[in-house]
């Protein structure tokens, strides 16, 4: 079964061939002399990698549009789902983030990343208990998940709830007793509290850290 392409199709093709790697370069024009003829399959997995590309390229209004492509022809395909999220979050598209990852975890309840993801554009977005109840669910499913509780500590300071904001902090760095910047916001969460002496015994534990970090 053929496809049919428009011109802005035929030039995102072309822009897709002036990418700086040969074997990509070689591959699209290839893609580009059989485009007519293509399954539609064929044509979804050429747009994920062309996003793919475009994506570790910092390109993301291409990667965007490619994956985009993808779910216009799969509406259900959970990979372009899982990139097209990250595209948007990574250029601050925050409630188009949202929407794309709720979707996406309509058809996945399991990956701890995709409702990290959730929380972290949520949070962003001002919704503070989608953003809790998203983080919660991925350190539920990986609970090693030190970004994580990082992330939930940082809400929590946010709405002034400190023990909650140091609670969340210490599991981070329990999980990664390296983690410098949970250390400090330990101590800027005492520091809210008004417990001076504990927050300054974490803003050196915190520089210990970084410092060690040096060396090594």
């Amino acid at each position: 079964m053929a496809i049919t392409i428009d011109t802005s199709e035929l030039k995102f093709f072309v822009k897709a061939m002036t990418l700086n790697t040969k074997k990509f370069f070689n591959s699209m024009i290839d893609y580009y002399n059989r485009l007519l003829q293509l399954h539609p399959q064929d044509a979804t997995k050429i747009y994920m990698g062309m996003g793919e590309e475009y994506l570790n390229k910092g390109d993301y209004d291409s990667a965007i549009k490619a994956f985009n492509k993808v779910l216009s022809k799969e509406p259900e395909n959970t990979a372009a789902m899982m990139r097209l999220g990250k595209a948007y979050l990574d250029t601050g598209m925050n409630s188009l983030a949202v929407e794309v990852l709720r979707k996406f975890l309509v058809l996945d309840t399991t990956n701890a990343t995709a409702y990290f993801m959730l929380g972290d554009a949520s949070y962003k977005i001002e919704e503070n208990n989608e953003a809790l109840s998203a983080l919660q669910s991925a350190v539920n499913i990986n609970p090693a998940y030190a970004e994580a509780y990082f992330k939930m500590g940082i809400i929590y300071d946010h709405k002034s709830e400190f023990d909650s904001a140091i609670e969340a902090y210490k599991k981070a760095v329990d999980i990664n007793p390296n983690y410098a910047k949970a250390y400090q916001s330990i101590g800027l969460a005492y520091e809210g509290k008004g417990l001076r002496d504990e927050a300054v015994k974490y803003f050196k534990k915190s520089i210990a850290v970084e410092e060690k970090g040096k060396v090594s």
